[in-house]
């Protein structure tokens, strides 16, 4: 397989149905926490006088079952990286701070390879190297708020908010020249419910014997609804069903030519994956899902679909500013195993287990 990497971002026209947050920077705690916070400021390595500051009344403000934390501007910008990451990840415990639960993660690249076919200014992309921390073996941003107040213009501002949307992903193209064996690709690829070999196989050969051409797009080979969805963002209109579709709807509609919708809920989505699933160790296969589970629980945070040499088809997140993509799994685990309480398990659909049995067994 040959693997580029390229950057998407949403949208402009999904970036402009959102408001753009606020340039005051607010920090939101429980209001049964504020006798916790000269603690976590403290080994956050804040100075004491800024603690004090940041717990006075002007900077401070009930909410009725919330406390609002505002610092200011040029504190926040001053902060270390490692004040960042201690203050963010207890921040991230609460939805009502959406962009350190949900930071901008940059993996496997420099901020400046991340952002250089974007339209942003260089003290932009300066700011976001200052601001960044590390989130696992991630480098993470979170203070969006903070660039708002460099934005020139309120196109600025809206670009700003959409670089922020960008995404890593890969691009894969087979290699098919006259030395590849057809044989092997085919039941590699051939496996699964409404993938038949007749429908792959006049395509690969053909393009194994065209002189000089010996490459084909991932895409062609995958099942209908994930090569419609590859590469491209949820429309408002999915949300119709009251849930926009996450990892699991994705994973588990892998084969299905029009979605099954009752897959968003994730009680019927664990439902289908007991009954018609088996676990299965590496290395893993074409379509193996891939759940990553809490040690403690067993639950499932995460899914995404096995093609190849650990190369996954993930949607990392349920909304519409994540895109369906594909990643190495490495860095996918990046992105959900930074806690260190999850594994991955690797699962198969009995009827391809079935299959794959039956054809190593035939003579």
């Amino acid at each position: 397989m040959k693997c580029a990497y390229v950057y998407l971002e949403a949208p402009a026209s999904l970036v402009e149905e959102f408001p753009l947050p606020s340039p005051v920077t607010r920090w939101t705690f429980p209001a049964s926490a504020v006798i916790s916070l000269p603690m976590l400021f403290s080994k956050a390595g804040l100075s004491q006088s800024l603690v004090e500051t940041l717990l006075a009344p002007k900077h401070l403000v009930k909410d009725g079952p919330n406390v609002h934390v505002m610092p200011p501007l040029n504190e926040v910008e001053a902060m270390s990286a490692e004040s960042r990451a201690i203050i963010y990840a207890e921040l991230a415990k609460y939805p009502e701070n959406e962009y350190y639960a949900d930071p901008v993660l940059i993996i496997g690249a420099s901020i400046d390879e991340w952002y250089k076919g974007s339209k942003l200014r260089m003290e932009i992309v300066n700011k976001i190297k200052q601001m960044s921390y590390m989130r696992g073996e991630a480098v993470a941003f979170s203070d969006i708020s903070v660039l708002l107040n460099y934005a020139q213009s309120d196109s600025e501002a809206r670009a700003i908010f959409k670089a922020c949307t960008r995404t890593r992903n890969l691009m894969i193209r087979l290699i098919l020249d006259k030395t590849a064996n057809a044989e092997e690709i085919l039941k590699y690829w051939s496996f699964g419910p409404g993938i038949r070999r007749k429908d792959l196989e006049p395509l690969v050969r053909s393009v194994i014997e065209l002189d000089g051409e010996d490459e084909l797009g991932l895409v062609h080979v995958l099942p209908a609804l994930p090569r419609k969805l590859l590469y491209t963002y949820p429309g408002l209109d999915m949300a119709k069903h009251g849930m926009l579709p996450d990892c699991h709807w994705t994973s588990l509609n892998f084969f299905n030519f029009e979605p099954h919708e009752y897959l968003l809920d994730a009680r019927l989505a664990t439902s289908q994956v007991l009954e018609q699933f088996v676990p299965v160790d590496p290395p893993y296969q074409f379509a193996d899902v891939l759940f990553f589970l809490d040690n403690n629980t067993g639950d499932a945070f995460h899914s995404c679909v096995h093609l190849a040499d650990n190369i996954v088809y993930t949607k990392n997140g349920r909304n519409v500013l994540s895109p369906w993509v594909i990643m190495k799994l490495d860095d996918v685990k990046k992105i959900y195993l930074y806690k260190g309480n999850g594994r991955v398990q690797g699962f198969r659909r009995k009827d391809i287990a079935a299959e794959k049995k039956a054809s190593q067994e035939a003579p």
